[in-house]
């Protein structure tokens, strides 16, 4: 039951029963740090930049796996005459040790591929820049991300880009962030 009253119901992946090494190498996924958060929504204030932000639903599901990853068909939904089968996971599930990584490394390729740059020193700082002041900062942590720049039509357009690829909740001018 989410916070506004609506129910939510995902079909998960048993990570607890995968063994590092065999199912998965890596866990670690970056995010932005608060501390980052905040200057740049400073920064957005001092030069009065526009910002807008959404929320990529069902984010996990995005990521592709690197590795080969089996998992039982789910209770009640099991082929009939074929429960004995398993499935093969191309993509990440929620649950699964490596679905944040997955998902992250999915989201660097797509903001590249939209013209993006990641800062080095900052895993979800995300910068757009093309000739005078069309420049956009994205700033993203896990499945949340602002755009904020100089000019409206210019970070609306980036937004609609990127809201084209990935299935996305517009949350509009933000009031609040994480």
């Amino acid at each position: 039951m989410k916070l506004d009253g609506r129910k939510k119901a995902r079909l998960v992946a048993k990570g607890f029963s995968q063994v590092e090494g065999l199912d998965f190498d890596q866990v670690f996924s970056p995010v932005v740090r608060f501390e980052t958060v905040r200057l740049m929504l400073a920064l957005a204030a001092l030069e009065n930049w526009y910002i807008t932000g959404l929320d990529v639903r069902s984010a996990y599901l995005y990521g592709k796996l690197n590795e080969e990853i089996y998992m039982e068909q789910p209770k009640g939904f099991a082929v009939p005459r074929q429960e004995r089968k398993v499935l093969r996971l191309w993509r990440a599930l929620y649950g699964l040790k490596q679905a944040g990584l997955a998902w992250w490394h999915t989201l660097d390729e797509s903001l590249k591929e939209l013209g993006f740059e990641r800062l080095k020193s900052e895993a979800g700082i995300f910068f757009y820049k093309k000739k005078g002041t069309n420049i956009v900062i994205g700033i993203i942590y896990v499945d949340d991300a602002l755009f904020c720049g100089p000019n409206k039509a210019v970070v609306d357009a980036i937004k609609a880009q990127f809201m084209r690829k990935w299935e996305c909740r517009d949350l509009g001018e933000p009031n609040e962030f994480l």
